[in-house]
């Protein structure tokens, strides 16, 4: 057999190797990734933000699932003015009204509503709020980073790669030496999202009778 080819095979089986021991290893993330995926599923309150550096938007969300309450805001970057800013209360949701009112919107779902997001963040599914350790765990390789401080927590930053046959998103997460949680999250070099405030009391600029809704609508 030609040289150049047993030296590609080597090569080639020690990337393979090289490659599965990036996925399984607990030292390549995995076991880190699983203790983020525990961890989270009790949460019962965090705040997040999005920048996306290219479109210039932001997007910021506050929950409470004691109260099944989520606010979503998204705004501009460069003017710093809301182009959406909802708050999700069980089943019900109002938008924020140029007045300063809060204008209660007809429709009622159960996807994406306060109650909604809330029950898939107890049962690990994360949608759109968190990393989503668990599609990360199924279909993710992970290279391990250094260790730096995020919004007053110290964490650890894993690199990912998904498989380009599932989204091909490449980033980093950086995951709290202490509790496990994710702190930060980079996307392809132009997303950029940060988590606080876990487990601490929410504060929504919101009348308390929209707030107290949920006494009804929680429920449901």
């Amino acid at each position: 057999m030609n040289r150049f080819w047993i030296v590609a095979m080597l090569a080639g089986a020690g990337l393979f190797f090289w490659g599965i021991g990036y996925v399984v290893s607990p030292n390549g993330g995995d076991l880190e990734f699983q203790k983020m995926l525990e961890a989270t599923q009790h949460v019962k309150s965090f705040r997040g933000a999005y920048v996306d550096t290219t479109q210039h938007t932001q997007r910021l969300w506050e929950v409470d699932c004691t109260r099944n309450i989520v606010h979503k805001q998204s705004r501009d970057a460069q003017s710093d003015i809301a182009t959406e800013d909802q708050i999700l209360v069980g089943l019900d949701r109002y938008s924020h009204q140029s007045d300063g009112s809060w204008l209660k919107i007809a429709d009622k779902h159960v996807i994406y509503s306060g109650g909604w997001y809330c029950d898939n963040l107890a049962q690990g599914n994360l949608r759109d709020l968190l990393p989503d350790a668990r599609a990360m765990l199924r279909s993710a390789m992970f290279g391990k980073g250094d260790k730096k401080t995020v919004n007053g927590v110290r964490c650890q930053d894993w690199q990912f790669a998904m498989k380009a046959s599932t989204s091909g998103v490449k980033g980093t997460v950086c995951i709290g030496l202490q509790d496990h949680l994710p702190y930060e999250m980079t996307t392809d070099g132009t997303g950029h999202y940060s988590y606080s405030d876990y487990n601490r009391p929410i504060d929504f600029e919101a009348p308390e009778a929209i707030l107290q809704q949920v006494s009804v609508t929680g429920s449901n």
